[in-house]
């Protein structure tokens, strides 16, 4: 692959990263939350490696396609994907009833998660949707926000955010103890 097709590829779709696999090399754009979700809801209806190749599929962009098509490449390709899950950690401060949600630069002010809340958000996402839940629940309690939280698309925002709540809503330990 050249250089020149290399920036062409960055321009055109932001980040491009390159999976050699022994003499093989696949390159990929990175992947949007569209991309997550079709991966999840591969995975919910034919399991865990359905995610992989849809992910593969979907982000290929040049490259040896035995990558995507022939086992020896393919499995051990689609275990590196999990990269793809690297995100700036999300900082959480509580102030009273109101929450700071920050990453990297950008910050949002929620209310407290609460029961009714999510509930609400269950109810949105009738079919169970990959995302939709979280989603629906941060257009609920979220006051205000910075400008990159209005992009559903950017997975490097919303996973932590996604997690940061989830964080929220688990604030105590639970066990379950058989007697």
């Amino acid at each position: 692959m050249t250089q020149e097709q290399i920036n062409e590829w960055k321009e055109k779709y932001g980040g491009v990263y390159e999976l050699p696999v022994e003499d093989k090399t696949a390159y990929l754009r990175e992947p949007k939350m569209k991309d997550f979700k079709r991966a999840f809801t591969a995975m919910q209806n034919d399991g865990d490696l359905a995610f992989g190749e849809e992910m593969l599929n979907s982000l290929f962009i040049g490259g040896d396609e035995e990558v995507k098509t022939n086992d020896d490449y393919f499995l051990p390709a689609r275990k590196k994907l999990i990269k793809f899950f690297t995100f700036e950690d999300a900082e959480i401060e509580k102030r009273g009833k109101k929450i700071i949600i920050t990453i990297g630069e950008a910050i949002c002010t929620i209310n407290h998660i609460t029961r009714e809340d999510i509930k609400w958000a269950e109810r949105k996402n009738p079919s169970g949707k990959p995302f939709v839940t979280q989603e629906k629940l941060f257009e609920r309690v979220c006051i205000e926000k910075s400008a990159e939280f209005d992009n559903r698309d950017l997975a490097e925002f919303r996973f932590p955010l996604y997690q940061a709540m989830e964080e929220l809503q688990n604030k105590k330990v639970a066990t379950l103890k058989k007697l």
